[in-house]
């Protein structure tokens, strides 16, 4: 079982294949979802299962973790002798920065545990369910010992994968193309150096090439409205 693995993986950020490496956690993660699926111990297969790649600062592709679909997780919650267990379930509906929390604890299993949505992390119009399915895939993988051994689920792989785009693009700097494109509009507009200048400390910038892209069009606008 290879769960679709390959030796290269397309970079959507450098618009060619790149090489791919293994984490050590996807290689446990592997291991154990191996060893599931072998045993029939929750009745996964392989199709259960997906595999979490960020791509690193070096160039390549890394796998990881091994994801573990919702679907999975209800399958392994009707397995356990100890399951789920809805009483458990407290609603907060005003928690920090304003966040949707379903709180789970229950002191006979040793479990406390949480499943939240705001609007920074959940953008369609069903979050209590949104809420509900962190909470309960959180609560299984403990329950069945699958978190310990770097097994995640679908809802926290969204979570992982955002959160690396939104640091990938706060910290990718302007393409050429748009450098030499301000550079023609300052240009055009006869703006002085002096002006520049003033707008690029506004940010932090010393010069038009270490502007960072999520800056990029806030600058641009600033540019334009002084030309």
């Amino acid at each position: 079982m290879e769960f679709e693995e390959k030796q290269k993986e397309w970079s959507v950020k450098q618009q060619k294949e790149v090489q791919v490496v293994l984490s050590n956690k996807y290689k446990e993660a592997k291991r154990k979802a191996i060893e599931l699926i072998k045993d029939k111990q929750y009745g996964l297969c392989e199709a259960d299962f997906w595999i979490l790649k960020n791509e690193t600062k070096d160039g390549e592709m890394m796998y990881t973790s091994l994801i573990l679909s919702h679907n999975g997780c209800l399958k392994i919650n009707d397995s356990l002798e100890d399951k789920f267990k809805a009483e458990a379930v407290e609603i907060i509906e005003n928690g920090y920065k304003n966040e949707l929390v379903f709180k789970y604890c229950d002191k006979e299993q040793g479990i406390l545990e949480v499943g939240e949505v705001s609007e920074r992390n959940c953008k369609n119009e069903y979050p209590y369910a949104m809420a509900l399915k962190r909470c309960f895939d959180r609560v299984v993988l403990k329950l069945s010992k699958l978190a310990y051994v770097g097994i995640m689920s679908d809802s926290e792989a969204e979570d992982s994968s955002k959160e690396k785009e939104e640091k990938d693009i706060a910290n990718e700097v302007i393409s050429q193309t748009k450098v030499d494109a301000l550079k023609k509009a300052i240009k055009k507009y006869k703006m002085t150096d002096e002006l520049v200048g003033l707008i690029l400390s506004n940010y932090e910038y010393k010069e038009i090439a270490e502007i960072k892209e999520k800056d990029y069009m806030n600058v641009v606008n600033n540019l334009s409205l002084n030309k």
